[in-house]
């Protein structure tokens, strides 16, 4: 399958403030503003025209998050492996690392404790020659302890994080091959449930559920936490259990060596070459499975700035995929009508918070009395307070099944609930920044590295972390 490729890009810690795009986007910002506010002057309909559409995309997409998250309620049947099992593969994990000395240690002795043969694992951790902290030394300290240990330095002429997991990948010699960030603590039970998932050979990909370390660090990571628990355990398993777009989330999954021959390896000129990896898989005829049972421990952005950088990111690059992609996923005639549907819906919400947006000048037409839907007040009324509700019913939800699990999150939560609806109002005007970026400015892009929190693993464990280290020896 041939891949087009975007420009180069390189590795950073922070992207910088650049005044000539900052003036760009106030300008852009300005002028999407009139356009839906100065049409109505000589159009009068206009308003209701544009509103009834965002308030149908609006409702649409909540909808839809409802229909998944019924769907995720329950947890469907998975294979669990069978006690004493003689026939268990070599699985390789390969754990890209940049400038990760604040979380490597932790995560190296939840790897190390995998309730796997021995003998059958290894724990490949390239990382980027161009490392400023102490990465290198701890790789090698724990490599001299533990021989299944490999450290690999990446030296190539690309940065980030496609590229350094293609060489991983290209040195690991299992038969399955994990691939995780480098912040993730292990579930014990990981490997045994991922590799007896993959014993079909109609799966291709077998990922879990990221669950995340540090939800009580601060205001960012509360509200953070809980939006991640809402795409995590309803959004993208209900996906999955409706037969639409299950993908691979770039920090957490597992596939046969098999599939990077026949597809190839990671796209390296793509911000989010999950998601690219991913719609490959589907257009191959494999499934992704994912199983809410298989955890692993994720950190989520500690900071304002920080969570910018990374969903400005993930943003963009889902709108590159969706250019890469779309083409095909329509023209496919291997897909099932759900999946097709399920996917360029997918891909197309990364583009939807362009048009989403205009719902913030609306309201203040609205608040000036001008009529901005055709729906009637009631109707009006109703559906303003389904879509407003939405966010923290999901949230209510996922907050209830999670009281459910061996180590649920902090009732405490709920009193944050009201802070989802903001958050996601800011998330919708990140995506209308990176369609700005992407189709407009055409700003040249780098990968972003997501800043870790030294003070979560060099201070007291969180709840969920420190269950999982209990027993893992500290070196």
């Amino acid at each position: 399958m041939r891949q087009e490729s975007f420009s180069g890009m390189e590795a950073k810690n922070t992207e910088g403030m650049n005044h000539r795009y900052t003036l760009w986007y106030l300008l852009l910002a300005g002028a999407y503003g009139l356009g839906v506010i100065l049409p109505g002057r000589w159009v009068p309909e206009y308003p209701s025209v544009l509103g009834s559409v965002v308030f149908t995309a609006i409702a649409f997409f909540s909808l839809r998050a409802h229909i998944q998250a019924l769907l995720a309620l329950r947890a469907g049947p998975i294979s669990k492996p069978g006690p004493g099992a003689e026939d268990w593969p070599k699985v390789s994990l390969v754990i890209p690392s940049f400038n990760e000395e604040a979380v490597l240690e932790q995560t190296i002795r939840s790897a190390l404790a995998m309730d796997y043969p021995a003998d059958r694992l290894e724990l490949i951790y390239p990382y980027e020659s161009t490392c400023t902290d102490r990465t290198e030394e701890i790789i090698r300290s724990f490599a001299v302890r533990d021989p299944r240990i490999r450290p690999l330095e990446h030296r190539g002429e690309k940065h980030g994080k496609a590229p350094i997991t293609n060489f991983g990948i290209r040195h690991a010699t299992g038969q399955i091959i994990g691939v995780f960030d480098a912040d993730h603590v292990l579930n014990p039970d990981l490997v045994r449930l991922a590799v007896a998932q993959l014993r079909d050979r109609k799966v291709g990909c077998v990922r879990g559920r990221c669950r995340i370390r540090n939800a009580e660090q601060n205001l960012v990571t509360r509200v953070g936490s809980m939006e991640r628990d809402i795409i995590e355990r309803l959004g993208i398993y209900g996906s999955y259990r409706m037969g639409g777009f299950s993908n691979f989330g770039g920090g957490h999954g597992f596939f046969r060596r098999e599939i990077f021959d026949e597809i190839g390896f990671f796209n390296e000129d793509i911000l989010t070459e999950d998601i690219d990896f991913s719609v490959r898989l589907h257009l191959a005829g494999y499934e992704i499975n994912v199983l809410p049972q298989m955890q692993s421990w994720e950190e989520t952005p500690g900071s304002l700035v920080s969570l910018y950088h990374q969903r400005k990111r993930w943003s963009r690059g889902w709108m590159q995929v969706w250019r890469l992609h779309a083409g095909a996923v329509l023209r496919s005639r291997g897909l099932s009508p759900v999946k097709k549907a399920d996917i360029v819906v997918s891909l197309f919400s990364s583009l939807a918070s362009v048009f989403l947006a205009a719902m913030i000048p609306l309201l203040g037409l609205a608040a000036l009395g001008v009529r901005t839907s055709y729906y009637g007040p009631q109707v009006s009324f109703w559906l303003w307070m389904y879509v407003t509700m939405t966010p923290l019913s999901l949230a209510w939800l996922t907050c209830i099944l999670d009281q459910q699990e061996p180590r649920p999150p902090s009732l405490g939560r709920y009193f944050l609930l009201p802070l989802v609806i903001p958050y996601v109002v800011v998330l919708i005007c990140v995506g209308w920044l990176s369609f700005m970026d992407e189709f407009v400015l055409g700003r040249p892009y780098s990968y972003v590295k997501t800043a870790r929190t030294p003070s979560v693993s060099k201070g007291p464990v969180v709840a969920g972390e420190a269950a999982v280290l209990a027993d893992v020896p500290q070196g």
